[in-house]
């Protein structure tokens, strides 16, 4: 049995799990120092999304801008070349990526804060917007090359493989319904490497799988995609089992 297209819905570009952004009045931060001259945290600091801006200077001060509001504190190192932060409340925890491209805070609770340098958040932004373009519009024509410029503006981001793994897997859509279909599975095969427990990217692998005629890899991906949670995939499974069961018995 074939389902309905389960590509039918789109998946949007704030499906991703996010944590929620809080900004605390005080913040601190840990990073192990480094060998340049130049601190690796100068310059502008962003979350993709938001208002909320760092700015690092050499001179040892740090200003937070959420909005129009702008509030200036110090930054300091210690003999180890760890540094803190204090913006007013108490010194607080954070963590620079290996790449030195994202900087994690640690905010009230468990909240994690993850800017990214202003320049590169801009981009981000730039992705969502153009993705929404791409999931929205009917065209698939138009919705590919849309989806492919997210894809090139998100490649090289490490915190945006959420994202990235919609992009190829939207894209695919596209790319199925204008009968590419090797160029289909090509990008849901990367979507799923981007993100392992995207439901939707296997349930609509498995429903191309399945519409020529390779049923094995189509009944693995139904099976994963119905262990994500996948609503029509596991209906696909459930349909599977009452075909077996109205099978006549073997007569003795």
């Amino acid at each position: 049995m074939q389902l309905h297209h389960p590509s039918c819905t789109l998946s949007p570009f704030g499906n991703v799990p996010v944590t929620k952004f809080i900004i605390s009045c005080s913040l601190v931060l840990f990073l192990s120092s480094c060998a340049e001259r130049e601190d690796p945290l100068e310059g502008s600091w962003k979350i993709p999304g938001k208002e909320v801006i760092l700015e690092f200077r050499n001179d040892g001060s740090v200003s937070r801008s959420i909005a129009s509001k702008t509030t200036t504190r110090t930054y300091r190192r210690d003999a180890e070349g760890n540094l803190f932060l204090d913006l007013g409340k108490g010194e607080r925890l954070a963590e620079l990526s290996g790449s030195g491209k994202e900087l994690t805070l640690n905010g009230n609770g468990n909240t994690r804060l993850l800017f990214l340098r202003k320049q590169t958040a801009a981009r981000v932004d730039s992705a969502q917007a153009i993705f929404n373009m791409g999931f929205d519009i009917r065209d698939c024509d138009s919705s590919i090359s849309l989806y492919s410029t997210v894809i090139s503006l998100l490649k090289a981001i490490p915190s945006e493989k959420g994202h990235l793994a919609r992009a190829y897997n939207n894209r695919g859509i596209c790319e199925e319904k204008n009968g590419n279909l090797e160029a289909a599975i090509a990008d849901y095969d990367k979507a799923i490497a981007l993100d392992p427990d995207l439901d939707i990217a296997y349930g609509n692998r498995a429903w191309l799988y399945e519409s020529i005629g390779m049923k094995d890899k189509a009944a693995s991906d139904y099976r994963k995609a119905a262990e994500l949670g996948y609503r029509p995939a596991i209906y696909w499974i459930e349909q599977q089992k009452e075909l077996e069961d109205e099978k006549p018995g073997l007569e003795e």
